[in-house]
């Protein structure tokens, strides 16, 4: 029976690399484990193909026109010309609101007008024997009369509510007998034809979107797709959400898009039979620009490009790749130019930004 003690002296001195005693023989050496010839990627083959890029917004419909109407002088109420649903044209009568009293001081203020000119007539009339001041007297209570005038003229347009543009009556709070507030908002109107459709749009899609451009809108209301146009893009983002809006315009002629309803806008862009799109995040920044690592012989090429439009997670790519470059598109950020590549597995690129096995 061997003694523990001396089996567990010959397992460290074969450890140390010393020859046991009593085998007659040699230590292995130790080995070391060959590294990884390169780092291991997957790659994309490019083709250029027919591509469109699809942007599809959620929106909320409002009328291409939107007012709520009051009196600017408040007061009493006289007439209601109209209920809700009527359908105004351009300056047609909404109400009438202190009319009577504006009217009077309307005509007392021609009045006063009328006397003052008269008077000013008069001392012109009298030539030398008229002294300055009376000349200047009587400019001032002409001129005072003439503004007074134009004045009370003003309040009494105003006392009666008049459809701004033509649009259809949502709302109306009135009724006679009743005192209104100075601005007193009593009654809504809008435009239901065209109407507009009210989107947000994200700073990578926005320079996408063109005012006159053609778009799709749905809505889960109503049945159909209604054709629009953008009409509008605002050059700046709002400050809290960090989105542009943009105005989309549809033709609504039977008025069955109603305001505060949420549609979807639809947009194609066709990018023609020679375009490259490859997903967003395959593009690296560095000081020098943007660009992509490409496979070349089983090394890592640094590759300069110049990216176009930016749908989405998708980009356009204007220069710099060509059909049948190889795009490295996992393990591309912790490459160097020059680096060996050991590529696992080969893809195609790209359907709608997409790869394919």
């Amino acid at each position: 029976m061997r003694n523990p003690r001396i089996l567990a002296l010959l397992s460290l001195a074969l450890a140390c690399g010393e020859e046991a005693p009593g085998t007659g023989g040699t230590a292995t050496a130790a080995t070391e484990v060959p590294q990884a010839p390169g780092s291991r990627v997957e790659v994309a083959t490019i083709a250029a193909t027919a591509t469109r890029l699809d942007i599809r917004l959620p929106g909320e419909i409002a009328g291409s026109r939107d007012a709520l109407l009051g009196a600017p002088s408040g007061g009493f109420v006289e007439r209601v010309y109209v209920a809700d649903g009527a359908i105004l044209s351009q300056g047609a009568p909404i109400a009438a609101i202190n009319a009577a009293m504006f009217t009077a001081q309307r005509d007392q203020a021609a009045a006063q007008a009328k006397m003052a000119e008269a008077e000013l007539k008069r001392v012109k009339q009298l030539g030398d024997l008229a002294s300055e001041q009376q000349l200047l007297g009587a400019q001032t209570q002409h001129d005072v009369a003439q503004a007074s005038l134009r004045l009370a003229q003003l309040q009494a347009s105003r006392a009666s509510i008049r459809a701004p543009f033509d649009g259809v009556l949502t709302q109306i709070d009135l009724e006679v007998g009743e005192v209104v507030n100075p601005g007193q908002p009593v009654a809504r109107l809008v435009t239901l034809d065209p109407i507009h459709v009210t989107v947000s749009v994200a700073d990578k899609d926005i320079s996408l979107l063109k005012p006159g451009m053609d778009v799709m809108v749905t809505a889960d209301a109503v049945p159909g797709v209604f054709p629009g146009k953008v009409h509008s893009v605002d050059l700046a983002a709002n400050l809290e959400t960090r989105t542009f809006i943009a105005k989309v315009e549809v033709p609504n002629p039977d008025r069955m898009l109603l305001p505060g309803m949420i549609a979807g806008v639809a947009l194609a862009m066709e990018m023609g039979s020679e375009a490259i799109v490859i997903p967003q995040d395959w593009i690296i920044t560095r000081r020098e620009g943007v660009g992509v690592f490409v496979e070349q012989e089983g090394v890592a090429r640094w590759r300069p490009i110049r990216p176009g439009a930016l749908v989405h997670d998708q980009v356009v790519i204007q220069e710099g790749l060509a059909a049948g470059d190889k795009v490295v598109f996992i393990g591309h950020r912790a490459l160097a130019d020059g680096d060996p590549l050991i590529v696992s597995r080969t893809a195609n690129c790209c359907e709608n930004g997409r790869v394919s096995y």
